[in-house]
């Protein structure tokens, strides 16, 4: 929750004005760590005590993550820039991209398999049972949005804009409670999402496991 508020925090100690080049910098400042390395942590150690399995069993969960984050971190940034240029590009070959190779950073971190082989086994299993995940990641999807939605709704009658480009002034944002609430709010949302696909996958697994 502290790297949540990093990116803002670091904004307003640099006296930063409205600035659509300067606000992603400093949200990204504190998303890489969470995104790099907190989050899949959390996901392997609650996958090592909820499952205990030998490709991630809960005594050596640390050392499996630790030897394991930093190439399915490769492999995450790899996807995610193939399913932007996808998206940007063409929509249709980015939807695909993820649909079908979106669980194998999951599966290199969690169990082990090399680049390859998770690639693989995440095609093979989301060509079996592609509708019932896509909906399930749909209605998570639905539920942050709900949440975007209501947080701009509110923020855009407590805080004063002052251009229409780019919303609230920067200090005056910063300075509001309401937008540290609703920040710390979307961290909790971010984590929520986390343990939500990392018990998707799961399911995923144990259905591909039983059908084998």
């Amino acid at each position: 929750m502290a790297l949540a508020q990093l990116g803002p925090a670091l904004e307003l100690a640099a006296g930063a004005g409205p600035s659509l080049l300067l606000q992603p910098i400093f949200g990204f400042a504190g998303l890489l760590p969470l995104e790099m390395y907190l989050i899949p942590r959390l996901q392997a150690q609650f996958d090592a005590e909820g499952m205990n399995t030998s490709w991630n069993p809960v005594a050596r969960w640390r050392e499996t993550f630790d030897a394991r984050w930093l190439r399915t971190f490769l492999l995450r940034l790899g996807l995610s820039l193939a399913i932007g240029i996808g998206l940007l590009m063409f929509l249709v070959p980015g939807v695909v991209i993820l649909v079908l190779f979106g669980w194998a950073p999951m599966r290199m971190l969690l169990r082990g398999d090399g680049l390859l082989p998770a690639l693989k086994w995440s095609q093979s299993a989301m060509a079996r049972h592609w509708p019932r995940i896509v909906q399930a990641v749909l209605a998570m999807m639905l539920v942050a949005l709900v949440y975007q939605v209501g947080a701009s709704w509110t923020l855009d009658r407590l805080l004063p804009a002052t251009d229409p480009d780019l919303g609230p002034g920067a200090i005056v944002r910063l300075k509001h409670p309401a937008f540290w609430v609703f920040n710390l709010l979307g961290g909790v949302l971010n984590l929520w999402l986390s343990c939500a696909l990392l018990a998707l996958y799961q399911r995923l697994e144990a259905t591909v496991a039983g059908q084998a």
